[in-house]
C-alpha cells in the first residue's frame, strides 16, 4: 500500500473524457516447439468516441517509468543498462484503430526503434450460425485467415462496437473471444468497463520537492513504414541484432555497462558479445509471433 501511496503523489491528472475498455487474457506460445509453456498477459482494448487502442497493461506502465530513467540517464552522459523497472511483460506492441474508417496501425519496436505499419489487407470474415454463452453476452461465430493463420472469433451484438482485440474488427459486433487453428495463439474476455480518459502531465516538482515523472508509453514518435518496408527491417535485425549498439559505442563518447548473470562488463566488444549472443537466443526461441507474414 505504501507503494501504491508514493505512485500517486507522483502524478498529475487531468480527466477529460469517459471511454469503454474490454479486458481480455492473451495466451500465447512463445515457442512453437514448446508447446506446453504458455504464456499469459492481461491486454486492453479501449474504445472511445474517435477509435481504439489496443495494448498490454504491464508494458504501459513500464515503458512510461523506463522512459524517464534513460531519459536521466542521458542528460547525465551515461547510459546503465540495469535498469530494474516494473515487469515489463512479453507484449510489445500496440494497436490503434481509427473511426469510422477503421485504419488500424500497429505500433510495433524493433530493437531501440519504434515503427507504424498500416494494416494494408482488410479482414475478410465468415460468419457461422452457431452461437454460445461468454460471460452474460450470446456470441456468434466467424472465421478467417489472417497473418498466415486460421482463426476463429465469437462476437457478440449485444454490445454497442464492432471492434476487437489486435487488429481484429469487421465484424458485426465486440469480438469477445478468438484462437487460431494451432491453439498457440488466444483471446479470453475477461471483462467490460467504463473508464475515465485521464492525460497525465510531467511536472517539474509537488509540494514536497519530489520529482514527477511522465507516464504514458515511449515518447519517440514511430516511424511510419509500409508493410514490405517492416519485414525488411525486421529480416535485417534478425541477421545482426546488435548493429545499432555497435554503431553507438564505435563512437567513443558513450560509457555503457551491463550486467550479466551478476557481472558487471564495461568493455564495449564484450558487451557486444554478450548482448549479441542473448538477442540471438531470444529470436531463435521467439519463434511463433501472432503475424506470421510480418515477422517471416
Amino acid at each position: 500500500m505504501k507503494q501504491l501511496h508514493l505512485l500517486l503523489l507522483l502524478f498529475s491528472i487531468s480527466i477529460f473524457g469517459q471511454g469503454t475498455r474490454i479486458a481480455y487474457e492473451y495466451e500465447f506460445v512463445p515457442n512453437i516447439k514448446q508447446k506446453d509453456s504458455i504464456k499469459k498477459e492481461v491486454v486492453f482494448l479501449d474504445i472511445r468516441k474517435d477509435g481504439s487502442k489496443f495494448y498490454s497493461q504491464k508494458q504501459f506502465v513500464a515503458d512510461s517509468l523506463r522512459d524517464q530513467y534513460f531519459k536521466q540517464m542521458r542528460a547525465s552522459g551515461t547510459i546503465n543498462t540495469n535498469f530494474r523497472g516494473t515487469n515489463p511483460g512479453l507484449v510489445k506492441y500496440s494497436v490503434t484503430k481509427s473511426y469510422p474508417d477503421y485504419n488500424v496501425v500497429l505500433k510495433m519496436p524493433i530493437n531501440r526503434n519504434n515503427y507504424a505499419v498500416k494494416n494494408e489487407k482488410a479482414i475478410v470474415w465468415k460468419i457461422d450460425p452457431e452461437t454460445k454463452k461468454i460471460d452474460k453476452f450470446t456470441a456468434q461465430k466467424a472465421t478467417t485467415e489472417f497473418g498466415g493463420r486460421q482463426w476463429t472469433a465469437w462476437f457478440t451484438q449485444e454490445l454497442p462496437f464492432q471492434d476487437g482485440p489486435y487488429k481484429f474488427s469487421g465484424l458485426p459486433g465486440l469480438i469477445l473471444e478468438m484462437q487460431d487453428a494451432t491453439g498457440t495463439q488466444a483471446y479470453k474476455f475477461l471483462g467490460i468497463k467504463k473508464f475515465d480518459d485521464v492525460e497525465i502531465k510531467e511536472s517539474a516538482n509537488d509540494a514536497n520537492g519530489r520529482t514527477m515523472v511522465i507516464i504514458g508509453g515511449s515518447n519517440d514518435k514511430p516511424i511510419d513504414v509500409t508493410e514490405a518496408k517492416f519485414i525488411q527491417l525486421w529480416k535485417e535485425y534478425k541477421n545482426d541484432p546488435v548493429k545499432d549498439m555497435r554503431q553507438t559505442l564505435s563512437q567513443g563518447n558513450v560509457k555503457m555497462k551491463l550486467n550479466m548473470n551478476g557481472k558487471d562488463i564495461s568493455d564495449p566488444n564484450e558487451i557486444i558479445r554478450a548482448m549479441e549472443k542473448s538477442q540471438k537466443e531470444s529470436i531463435k526461441n521467439d519463434n511463433n509471433p501472432l503475424e506470421l507474414t510480418l515477422f517471416p
